[in-house]
Formats: structure tokens, C-alpha cells, sequence
């Protein structure tokens, strides 16, 4: 959401589903360095985080790349918001979106469906390192009669004699020192930061947030809130990254002079052996879920999500035109497709028509069936004819008339009596008795040929 008030994101925090997944061109970013930036938040109210304040300039934050560039490409899940996530931080819009002067991305509509887009980022980098006086004044700005413990906690650091670089190291210090994680915070009261830091010093990345911006501010250091993911689980039989709405983060940016905007995650300063066990996620891409066997099966299960997304749900009419470029047809109309189809479907009938024509037996059977015909070929070279609507009973018969006297008749008794047996006694013909009959029928001496002269044979 575009408002953040702590205690707002738990049950984002605790939904499963996905919420992106990421193909990277090359390198994939370390686990710390995948920070998806969302939107910032500037504007506090005394309880919630919002961008509502007027900026009239349009210029944007500057950047100065510290690291090579990052190309990849997301597949965001429909939001119902305008606004799209990227790999901080991005150094241009995508097709049809813009970019904000604090490089936030909006698309022209909401995503109320699959998007999926290209982007450029650097993942070192100095963002802003000048910053624009009506900027600087509106990340200081504070509401007026709201947590004066809190502001009077940064003061004291100030009058200590401490420069930015202490005051932050003061803040982290006091979230590692005695403050819990927990998806289970207390509700705050009216001066919520005052009641996190000096009563019920519990929460989650919200919390942490909101609080360490405060005491910022209260310091005199320009800060502001950042929402988005943190994390997410490399597949690496689909080769991309899946980020998940429990994924969900927020962390906190400060001005500092010579280095721009800062990352500062104050989530990720609590004390491991201060993280509630039991709970369903964590923030700063921690992830509970890693020793849960469900959890890893749902998330190898999701690369037939992504699968039927990218080959069946992005089916869309770009693609559908471009269908047919292999066969020479640049952009396809519809009635190409339609009849494109029409072939592909009557190809696929046609050959299913082939195949149960044929009456494919299982290998077993079909085995069976090869030493049957060859055994009738060999005897209708002997005067025998094949008859193609005759069972092999009616065939024993004339067997028995033609060759009565021929000394090769018991074994060609005992041969059709086997195949009766194999063929219509049992379920399914074991593989070596279907050998061994085979193998007999090569064996076995033929009769002599028929005399086929009418006044001999009499």
C-alpha cells in the first residue's frame, strides 16, 4: 500500500503467495543485496508513513553507479496499484511506465493482471549526493506534540557531541541491546514511537522502520521510509528468483553529505536471540520457512506456476501475432491463426485415427503377435493359406486336415495350443514365455508343401 502505519503489514507478512519472480541475465544477486524497492515514504503524520506531499520539481535523484549493471526481468502479480517493484536501485523506467524524481515506478494503469517488464539497476551506487533544499526540509519535517521521548532521546545524542555516522551507530545499538522481532507487537498508542522504544520495544520491520526515521529526523539527519521485498528463494531448476508476499519489507534511507541516500535496515540490527521462534516470516530476508519441509515443497511446486504463466497466461496478442514468423508470416492476423489451428487440430486427430487403427497392444502383445504371423506366413509358403478372418481354432483345424500324416503336426498342435493359452488365458503374457514360443516357431520343421495337382492328390 502507499501508507504505512506500524502494525499494518502482518498480514502480509504471514501470506504465502507470490508476489514476483525474477529472471536475471547474468549474475544473481546475494541474498543482502536483493532489496526491491517499492515506494518511499516521506510524509509522517504522528501514526502512519505516506507520499502525499507536493514535489514541484521533476528532475531525477541523481545516481552515480558503483557496480555493474544488473539486467533482469519481473513478472509482477496483479497488485490492483499502479506502482511496480525493481531491484534497487533502477537507473530507467520500463516500456510504458514512468519514474518519479525518488525512482519510483508507476505503470500508465493498475496491474490487474500478469506484467512483466525489463529493468536495469545498480546495485552499489550513490543516489542523490545533492540534495534539493525542499527535499532535505521535508525529510526532516516531524509533526508537531507527537513522541517527545523520542525526540528528545535523538537530542541527547546530538548534544553528546556525536556526528551522523554515531547517531546511527546509537540507534542500531539500542535495537540490538534489548528490543524483540515478533509478528505478535502490542498495539502503540497515540505517540507510537514513543510507545515501541520505551514500552513495548516489539515488533517487525514496520516498527523498526518507522522508529529509526524518527530518531533521524529528530537528529537532524534527512531520512525517509522505503516499502518493498527483501529476499525471496533462487530456484534453480527454473533458474529464477521467487520473492513471496511475506517477503515484504520495509527499511529506512538516510541523506548523508558525500554519500548521497543511504540503505540503513534497522530490522536487520535485532539480536538473532531476539527473534520469536514460531513465527510464520521474518523481515530482512531471514526466511523461517527454510527448515519447513512444506515450505520448500510449495516453493519447488511453484516452477509449474511460473511455467503455465509464462507459456499459457502471457499468451497474449504480441505473441499470438509473432506465432507464425517461422513460417514466414510476420505478424498474424486472426483468420491465419484460425486457420493455423484448424490444421494443427486435424493433424492431431489424424494421427490419433492412425494410432487406434492400428490397435497397439502393449509390448508384450505385440511380441506375441509377431511370432503368431510368422508362423502363419511360414505355413502358407507351404501350401496353407493365411485367412485373416479365422481364429487360430478354426486354424488348427485345417492344420489337422491338410497335414494329417506329416510328422511335424504334433508340434504345430502344441504350438497354436500354446498361443491360444498366451493370447486368451491370461491377463497379460510373461515376457519369457512370449520368447520362448517365438523362439520355438523359429525352430520347428515346416511340413512338406501341399500338392496343389488336383488329379494327384486323388
Amino acid at each position: 500500500n502507499d501508507r504505512m502505519t506500524p502494525g499494518s503489514m502482518t498480514e502480509l507478512l504471514v501470506d504465502d503467495t507470490p508476489a514476483l519472480r525474477v529472471h536475471f541475465d547474468g549474475e544473481v544477486p546475494a541474498n543482502s543485496a536483493r532489496y526491491f524497492r517499492a515506494l518511499v515514504l516521506w510524509d509522517f503524520d504522528g501514526s502512519s508513513w505516506t507520499r502525499e506531499g507536493w514535489r514541484p520539481q521533476l528532475d531525477l535523484e541523481t545516481v552515480e553507479a558503483g557496480s555493474a549493471e544488473t539486467r533482469y526481468e519481473i513478472t509482477l502479480e496483479p497488485t490492483n496499484r499502479p506502482w511496480l517493484v525493481a531491484l534497487d536501485v533502477p537507473l530507467a523506467p520500463p516500456e510504458n511506465a514512468r519514474m518519479t524524481y525518488d525512482r519510483t515506478l508507476y505503470a500508465r494503469n493498475r496491474i490487474d493482471q500478469l506484467r512483466q517488464y525489463q529493468l536495469r539497476s545498480v546495485l552499489g551506487y550513490r543516489l542523490d549526493e545533492s540534495i534539493d533544499p525542499r527535499d532535505r526540509a521535508r525529510a526532516l519535517r516531524l509533526p508537531d506534540g507527537f513522541n517527545p521521548k523520542s525526540l528528545a532521546l535523538a537530542r541527547q545524542w546530538r548534544a553528546e557531541g556525536r556526528d551522523d555516522n554515531r547517531v546511527i551507530q546509537a540507534a542500531m545499538e539500542l535495537f540490538n541491546a534489548s528490543f524483540t522481532y515478533t509478528l505478535s507487537a502490542p498495539m502503540l498508542g497515540r505517540d507510537s514511537v514513543d510507545d515501541f522504544l520505551f514500552n513495548t520495544r516489539a515488533g517487525y520491520c514496520e516498527h523498526y522502520s518507522s522508529a529509526f526515521v524518527v530518531l533521524m529526523r529528530a537528529a537532524g539527519i534527512p531520512a525517509r521510509v522505503v516499502t518493498g521485498y527483501q529476499g525471496g528463494w533462487w530456484n534453480a531448476l527454473g533458474n529464477y528468483l521467487l520473492v513471496r508476499q511475506s517477503d515484504a519489507h520495509a527499511w529506512a534511507e538516510v541523506w548523508l553529505q558525500g554519500r548521497g541516500w543511504v540503505r540503513m535496515d534497522p530490522t536487520a540490527a535485532i539480536n538473532p536471540a531476539r527473534i520469536e521462534a514460531g513465527e510464520t516470516a521474518t523481515s530482512g530476508g531471514q526466511d523461517s520457512y527454510s527448515g519447513s519441509w512444506l515450505r520448500q515443497i510449495r516453493n519447488r511446486l511453484d516452477l509449474v506456476n511460473h511455467l503455465w504463466t509464462r507459456t499459457i497466461v502471457q499468451f497474449n496478442a504480441l505473441r499470438q501475432k509473432s506465432l507464425l514468423q517461422p513460417l514466414g508470416i510476420g505478424a498474424a492476423e486472426q483468420r491465419d491463426l484460425l486457420l493455423a489451428l484448424a490444421v494443427l487440430v486435424a493433424s492431431i486427430l489424424l494421427a490419433a485415427t492412425i494410432w487406434v487403427m492400428r490397435s497397439v497392444r502393449s509390448k508384450d502383445g505385440d511380441a506375441l503377435d509377431a511370432a503368431w504371423r510368422t508362423l502363419r506366413q511360414r505355413l502358407a509358403r507351404r501350401g496353407l493359406t493365411d485367412r485373416a478372418d479365422e481364429g487360430p481354432v478354426d486354424y488348427l483345424k485345417r492344420i489337422r486336415a491338410s497335414w494329417a500324416a506329416d510328422p511335424a503336426l504334433p508340434a504345430l498342435e502344441q504350438l497354436v495350443r500354446r498361443y491360444v493359452d498366451l493370447r486368451y488365458s491370461r491377463g497379460a503374457a510373461d515376457v519369457a514365455d512370449v520368447q520362448a514360443f517365438a523362439r520355438s516357431i523359429r525352430e520347428i520343421r515346416a511340413p512338406r508343401a501341399l500338392d496343389r495337382n488336383p488329379r494327384r492328390a486323388t
